[in-house]
């Protein structure tokens, strides 16, 4: 392969917090609507799938938050100097809580989404919620877990003082620990063969829901993996924690595949590029 060809194939890509809307000078197209979701889970009465919009007044009146966009910057720039930039809403955080709340000793409550681009309309794929108060406002870890098993049934998997209900792609898992092996082969973008043995909805796959543009995925997310709905309480002598979350990766695989698609078509295209106007 000569140079020319290889280049055109490198890219390189970064994502930064609080970036500023002048790296918008990219758009891409809404192509995803999310079928009605298959598992009964959700936080606050909204699971993924839902508007951002739709979210955020729910959240908003169930907990008395605000919520705020957290706004990032993506930007690939192919082997040729073309460039992909795209600024979006990656989340809806709770104003006011930040890592110095969490990091503290005091009662404070958080929820959080994570959002998918324009692609999925803007449409939530994750959703996380904590609470951490006095012990006597809070229900004992059993008793919590015994209303969620009366909502959702027995949970794919017991902890201690944390559950999980696992969906896959043939329904409730009952059994997360369970399950027999299944095998994956995975490409690297050199070509070389490696096979993996997994459980579905279980360890050894990013289960994160933030875009990354990545130009060869290896890895798959989460293969045979609908959802994980977790929860988990953390105790104290004085104040407890409990956490929440709701992960839907069949919608993240969804998005991640149509998003690498329209930035890939946008860095490809043979398309003249129009002469800049730097004063030379």
């Amino acid at each position: 392969m000569s140079f020319v060809r290889f280049a055109r194939q490198l890219f390189m890509a970064s994502l930064i917090s609080g970036a500023a809307a002048a790296y918008a000078r990219d758009s891409l197209t809404e192509t995803l609507t999310p079928e009605p979701r298959p598992y009964p889970y959700a936080i606050l009465d909204i699971q993924p799938g839902a508007e951002a919009m739709d979210a955020a007044s729910m959240f908003g009146e169930r907990m008395m938050l605000i919520l705020v966009p957290e706004q990032v910057a993506l930007r690939v720039e192919n082997g040729e100097g073309r460039v992909f930039a795209l600024t979006f809403d990656q989340k809806l955080v709770t104003q006011g809580v930040g890592l110095h709340t969490r990091m503290g000793r005091d009662p404070y409550a958080e929820i959080s989404a994570t959002l998918a681009t324009e692609a999925m309309g803007g449409r939530v794929l994750q959703i996380r919620r904590t609470i951490r108060e006095p012990n006597e406002n809070l229900p004992e870890p059993a008793a919590l877990i015994a209303q969620l098993e009366e909502r959702y049934g027995s949970p794919s998997k017991r902890d201690g003082s944390s559950a999980t209900w696992a969906w896959g792609e043939e329904g409730f898992i009952p059994d997360l620990d369970g399950q027999p092996l299944h095998e994956i082969t995975t490409v690297s973008q050199f070509g070389s063969r490696k096979t993996i043995q997994y459980r579905p909805c279980s360890t050894g796959f990013s289960a994160d829901a933030e875009y990354r543009f990545r130009h060869h995925r290896e890895t798959p997310i989460m293969p045979g993996c609908t959802a994980l709905f977790t929860v988990g309480v953390s105790g104290g002598a004085q104040l407890s924690t409990v956490s929440f979350s709701l992960t839907d990766f069949d919608l993240i695989r969804q998005h991640v595949a149509e998003v690498d698609r329209q930035i890939l078509e946008a860095l490809t295209t043979d398309a003249p590029v129009a002469p800049a106007d730097m004063d030379l």
